[in-house]
């Protein structure tokens, strides 16, 4: 199945609201590492693909850049938008598949996807993403995962997806295997790549919240599987874990540069 195809069978707007409530970004001082790594500073032209609820576009708008986040799904913009209203920063939102989007050739000095490049068509996004760049651009790849072997409860957890999940025996990590890409061949450079463990906070209720946004609960199955799995996720905490806990995530970072043409 094709990239293309397992993205149309995905539903992120209904998860929309458990996933601005409950799904974590990324730490304060991940964000101080970007800006160390040049992404991220004030006044930078910034296009944010996939955007989701806005993970890296509401942090980067917060400080300072000038933001445009994309998304495919109305729902996960409608909260972005939402959040960023609340907090009055200007971003544009764009609702649009990120390889049809239509915008100045040349005018972003970074493009960013946060757990949404490995849903791309690389055929097209590839070329798309050089062509918006300014000469020099970097494009920023990234991903924030649970460990799915950490410890009882996530164990617990990943077995539990396997069983409504049929077939389903890892979660893809959004980041290519290969430490330079084939689709990055005569169009990036590689700058610079990062990886480190995060252990971040949960409790029950936003362990929950954070299953049910996730691809193989609130975005794929119908709505009656999904409280059937919440209700079978619940009894698992309660058996194995605390009301407050910390998970360990994997947190992976690529940064390219454009390659002049």
């Amino acid at each position: 199945m094709t990239q293309a195809a397992t993205r149309r069978q995905l539903d992120w707007s209904r998860t929309s609201k458990d996933y601005i409530s409950h799904r974590p970004g990324y730490t304060d001082a991940h964000f101080q590492f970007l800006k160390q790594l040049g992404i991220g500073l004030p006044g930078q032209q910034i296009l944010d693909l996939g955007t989701g609820t806005g993970a890296l576009a509401l942090p980067f708008a917060r400080q300072g850049a000038r933001v445009t986040a994309v998304d495919a799904a109305p729902g996960q913009i409608a909260s972005a938008q939402a959040r960023a209203l609340e907090e009055h920063l200007d971003i544009r939102f764009i609702v649009s598949p990120a390889e049809e989007v239509e915008l100045d050739e040349g005018g972003f000095d970074v493009v960013t996807a946060s757990m949404s490049w490995g849903y791309l068509d690389k055929t097209r996004i590839v070329p798309l993403v050089k062509r918006l760049l300014r000469p020099l651009g970097r494009l920023l790849v990234s991903s924030t995962t649970w460990l799915g072997d950490a410890d009882a409860l996530t164990r617990g957890t990943q077995a539990l997806i396997g069983r409504y999940c049929t077939g389903v025996s890892g979660r893809d990590n959004h980041l290519d295997r290969e430490l330079i890409p084939a689709w990055a061949s005569g169009h990036f450079r590689l700058l610079t790549y990062h990886q480190y463990v995060a252990a971040l906070p949960f409790t029950h209720e936003s362990w929950r919240g954070r299953l049910r946004a996730s691809k193989w609960i609130g975005a794929a199955l119908p709505p009656e599987q999904v409280e059937a799995f919440d209700r079978d996720l619940a009894a698992l905490l309660k058996r194995e874990a605390p009301e407050r806990f910390h998970v360990d995530h994997g947190v992976r970072l690529q940064i390219f540069q454009a390659l002049a043409s």
